[in-house]
């Protein structure tokens, strides 16, 4: 008897905190959330070491009377909706009615607000009510938050540096900024303007504050409407590409969420644009009726469930292949695409005179297994001699500019161009990294990242994670980093996509050491050197490939873990062929 318990209303608020508010970045997107539901125009947020100190949010919307100012702070108390059936046809960005509440249970919370007709002060002090007073100021709502989860010190632990939290904070606000271009967004991080857009309504202008010039000069902004969904946002030409989904951003109904089938949708229409591992540019905005959506999904809401999810997948890839076609004739005569002569290839392999490199075939399930000691791995392949397949290969012919055929004892060998070559640059510069010229050597035009809000948080981390790769990089401004010099080894790279990726690696949190961070640094040096998809090579160019190949500790695998060659056997083509 009496082991099943009511759990208090501050301790069922606190459980909930941990569902709705899973760090300082979900109090951001609840607050200006409420704040673009209250039809504000301008909305300031200032946080202090990463929103652990405080947050404060203020927006010039309609504001609360005093009844309404305390009842918002109550248990599922919500503006939002009022019956049963409002339940399908939500049409704010709030529904749950636990924000507020869940918030003020893990924090001190002061809201002031005034609708135009009354101003009032409510004062939670880690969900206690201290007071509700009439009280002077602006119209709209201004809330601040401090000491976000001191009394929960078991949700404390699991926040990260400041640092990291203040850059999860700039994300969600740009993204915000993506998706309302008319409402002006001003962030401050410990007392440091870093978001300022000023709602002029156009979003080109704000992917240029995002991004920086060279993306916004390659944006498309595209509206298209169906029977059941409206379409509308910007896609960069792909041409402009990056290393993860990060970048395809995606609202419904102008609500911020994440969805890998709509992304998938996307990625779809760019299949014959980009290689597999790269990934496009996107803002898509996917209008519905609200019946069509459920949006009472997931506490931090970021999730819905669609009711015509394949009718939306294929609109949203129909509509961007559309674009792409009419866009991208003009777009690939600007590419600049790594072509490099067969001299630049054969000058990275062994001289006939050097001694050639015996092969072993790897454990197939064991793609990522590169180490910086080359001691070890030769070694190895001493004590191991085993035939080496690329001997006897000889290139044929082309196969959709993307596939080297090459011919051998075993049967037909089918070579993925650029894997291949990613597999032979990797290897060169990890040579070079380790025992190559490290001398620097300063660049005639120096690299500048632009639009990398989130590596400006961390950037004393990230300055010294890319000394470990030899890679020396200033703040310029405070929206661009420069990059004046680099070792003489990486000469022959696109310097400027090379280091994009790297950057984007570090915000992903990609690199957890220094050797994963060589790993990523040189694969990336490698992908951005190497021949492409549907780029035309010749026989001798082919030939080289293959041979550069053989001469590699570990031939069978590109640095991202895909194969170098598929075998189709001799005795399956007579088995086919019926002989």
């Amino acid at each position: 008897m009496g082991i099943i318990l009511k759990l208090d209303d501050h301790l069922t608020n606190m459980i909930a905190a941990g569902e709705v508010v899973e760090r300082p970045m979900g109090v951001v997107k609840e607050l200006v959330e409420n704040a673009i539901d209250a039809k504000a125009t301008r909305i300031e947020i200032s946080v202090t070491e990463g929103g652990l100190q405080s947050i404060v949010v203020s927006d010039n919307g309609l504001g609360m009377d005093p009844q309404d100012a305390s009842r918002a702070f109550e248990r599922h108390s919500t503006s939002k909706i009022k019956q049963s059936q409002d339940l399908w046809t939500i049409s704010t960005l709030g529904f749950r009615g636990e924000a507020l509440p869940s918030i003020a249970s893990v924090s001190r919370v002061v809201c002031m607000t005034n609708n135009g007709e009354a101003a009032t002060r409510v004062e939670i002090h880690f969900g206690k009510l201290v007071s509700v007073t009439p009280y002077a100021c602006a119209s709209g709502t201004h809330i601040s938050v401090e000491g976000l989860f001191l009394k929960t010190p078991a949700r404390l632990k699991h926040m990260k540096s400041v640092q990291y939290e203040t850059a999860m904070i700039v994300d969600v606000v740009e993204k915000f900024t993506l998706c309302y271009p008319d409402i002006a967004f001003v962030l401050t991080c410990d007392q440091k303007s870093v978001v300022m857009t000023n709602g002029s309504g156009s979003l080109k202008e704000v992917i240029y504050r995002k991004y920086g010039s060279e993306i916004a000069r390659n944006v498309v902004e595209f509206s298209k409407t169906s029977y059941d969904f409206s379409l509308s946002g910007a896609i960069v030409l792909p041409h402009v590409s990056r290393s993860s989904r990060n970048d395809m951003i995606l609202f419904a109904n102008r609500r911020l969420i994440r969805s890998i089938r709509l992304q998938r949708a996307i990625m779809q229409a760019f299949k014959y644009y980009l290689p597999d591992d790269r990934y496009p540019i996107v803002i898509l905005n996917v209008n519905m009726d609200h019946q069509l959506v459920d949006v009472n999904v997931h506490p931090s809401k970021w999730e819905i469930r669609l009711s015509k999810e394949q009718q939306a997948e294929l609109f949203i890839t129909e509509t961007i292949e559309e674009l792409l076609k009419v866009h991208m004739n003009v777009a690939l005569a600007r590419e600049q695409v790594f072509r490099p002569t067969v001299t630049e290839i054969i000058s990275l392999f062994p001289t006939v005179n050097e001694t050639p490199v015996v092969m072993i075939k790897e454990d197939e399930n064991h793609y990522d297994s590169d180490s910086l000691d080359e001691e070890k791995s030769s070694n190895v392949q001493n004590s191991n001699p085993t035939f080496n397949v690329f001997s006897e290969m000889i290139a044929l012919a082309q196969l959709h500019q993307k596939y080297i055929l090459a011919q051998g004892e075993a049967g037909l060998y089918i070579l993925d161009q650029h894997a291949a070559m990613e597999r032979i640059r990797y290897e060169h510069f990890q040579k070079q990294l380790l025992h190559g010229d490290q001398s620097m050597q300063p660049l005639l035009l120096p690299v500048i990242i632009e639009g990398r809000k989130k590596s400006q948080m961390r950037f004393d981390e990230l300055v010294r994670m890319l000394s470990t790769v030899k890679i020396e990089v200033e703040l310029f401004s405070d929206s661009q980093f420069i990059i004046r010099q680099l070792p003489v080894w990486m000469s022959e790279i696109d310097a400027q996509a090379a280091i994009e990726d790297l950057f984007e690696s570090f915000e992903n949190d990609v690199w957890q050491d220094e050797e994963s961070l060589r790993k990523a640094a040189i694969a990336s040096l490698a992908c951005h050197s190497s021949v492409r998809f549907n780029q035309n090579l010749s026989v001798e160019q082919m030939q080289t490939i293959i041979d550069g190949l053989g001469h590699c500790q570990q031939p069978y695998h590109c640095p991202h873990g895909r194969p170098t060659f598929v075998l189709i056997d001799a005795n399956r083509l007579l088995k086919e062929f019926n002989r």
